[in-house]
């Protein structure tokens, strides 16, 4: 058996805890008290031994993806695609509806869409051998292919999708929506 991971970088977004994840990288950092584990941790709070921030500016969080033996992080298209442009082959482990970490399983079509250019996790009691392949394959020639594969991936969705001229005013609510929304809660303001 190989030793496990030294330095873990885990990206679980900027929308909500995801506690299933979070709560899994603690009790791995327990079992692992040489490993350091640190979380960008959003919206949800770090237990111990975990350290991290809530919220990163891009290049300090890129810097840390860099230094990482493995990262972890959510199905965010761009933080899979940050892991993989940087030589990493993710675990990937994606938010999921009946869990109540996203409101639909959006998630879990990007990680099948990407098939083994990542290590996916949907059982997060399986960390420990994830966390190892990942490793193990830290730098595969073909890891940043991985990130071409995600935006072919991208691009198939976007050209299925409906012209949003096209889509009427239901489309122009939800395109309202999800820019208001989150910009009130977040104090965000529009540009005179």
């Amino acid at each position: 058996m190989s030793a496990p991971p030294t330095r873990v970088v885990a990206i679980i977004g900027t929308k909500g805890p995801f506690p299933r994840l979070v709560d899994a990288l603690a009790d791995w950092a327990h079992r692992h008290p040489g490993s350091r584990v640190w979380v960008q941790h959003g919206e949800g709070g770090l237990p111990a031994p975990l350290e991290g921030e809530a919220l990163v500016a891009r290049a300090d969080l890129l810097a840390r993806v860099d230094a990482a033996d493995v990262v972890v992080c959510h199905a965010g298209s761009g933080t899979v695609r940050d892991a993989l442009t940087r030589g990493h082959v993710p675990v990937v482990v994606p938010r999921r509806a009946h869990h109540g970490e996203h409101v639909n399983d959006h998630q879990v079509e990007l990680v099948e869409a990407l098939g083994d250019r990542i290590v996916r996790l949907d059982d997060v009691a399986a960390l420990d051998a994830a966390l190892t392949r990942a490793a193990a394959r830290r730098g595969e020639p073909n890891a940043a292919a991985g990130a071409g594969a995600l935006l072919d991936a991208l691009r198939r969705d976007l050209a299925d999708a409906p012209h949003p001229r096209r889509a009427g005013p239901v489309w122009a609510a939800l395109r309202i929506a999800t820019w208001w929304l989150p910009a009130r809660r977040h104090g965000w303001r529009l540009k005179p």
